[in-house]
């Protein structure tokens, strides 16, 4: 209580995260790899040291790696806290994010489609790269710069699947490779994407295990696509914050 008899509330200044030593560790580990926010990779990094010591099983999946920081968090976790290694998948294009879809993504995304890839045209949603769209952030990632990350902080490289291609090529025949899965992590941005991503995947998540929609508060796309699909499933879902933009649930059944 602050001397006023008021409940001292500052927006941003947080009491330190459980786990926050380790998890300031990893963060300047892989801070160069991700644009995920802090209270994001601390969030991520306490449901991998969760699923660990709670022994939830599965793999750990992420559609949307960048450069692969986010991956290699979840790995430093299962490194520091489980007793075997688990698979790691990692689905991306590792091109310049694709277009979005006018009649469904909403104006932030349109503008910024716009903005950084310099697009004038009508966008459809098409499975395109929008070039120069990541140009302002350090260009795309690629499959070897996350194998090097991954190598670097000590992850077997037999516990690593890249699966490069936009989601719809890849995950077809991808899903063979994938049994349960503990997280699964939806960095997908846009309403087609995110919505092919939940329906292939989200029935292999276990119970106790976690879904991270990474976007749900900034695209409006990605917001529809999560709302419709999880208001189909019962038991209803109830949608954690991490911050302004993320949101998860953790499976109950």
């Amino acid at each position: 209580m602050s001397d006023q008899g008021e409940i001292a509330f500052l927006p941003g200044n947080m009491t330190p995260y459980d786990l926050q030593g380790e998890i300031e560790s990893a963060v300047e580990q892989v801070r160069h790899h991700t644009m995920v926010t802090f209270p994001r990779l601390a969030m991520t990094y306490q449901m991998a040291a969760f699923c660990d010591e709670a022994n939830v099983p599965g793999d750990f999946v992420e559609c949307g790696v960048w450069k692969g920081g986010v991956s290699a968090l979840m790995a430093i976790a299962n490194l520091r806290h489980g007793s075997a290694r688990r698979t790691l998948h990692l689905f991306d294009s590792f091109v310049d994010m694709c277009e979005p879809d006018e009649s469904v993504d909403g104006e932030r995304a349109i503008r910024e489609a716009r903005q950084w890839a310099n697009r004038s045209d009508d966008l459809t949603g098409a499975l395109v790269a929008m070039e120069g769209f990541y140009s302002t952030m350090g260009g795309p990632g690629s499959a070897a710069v996350c194998s090097a990350l991954l190598e670097g902080i000590g992850y077997p490289d037999d516990r690593v699947s890249i699966h490069e291609g936009w989601f719809q090529d890849t995950m077809p025949h991808a899903k063979e490779q994938i049994g349960e899965v503990a997280i699964l992590r939806l960095d997908s941005d846009f309403y087609a994407s995110t919505r092919y991503c939940l329906e292939q995947l989200f029935d292999r998540v276990v119970p106790g295990g976690f879904v991270i929609f990474d976007d749900y508060g900034c695209y409006e796309g990605c917001k529809k696509a999560v709302d419709e699909f999880l208001g189909s499933r019962r038991p209803r879902y109830f949608l954690h914050h991490a911050d302004a933009e993320c949101r998860y649930i953790q499976k109950s059944s």
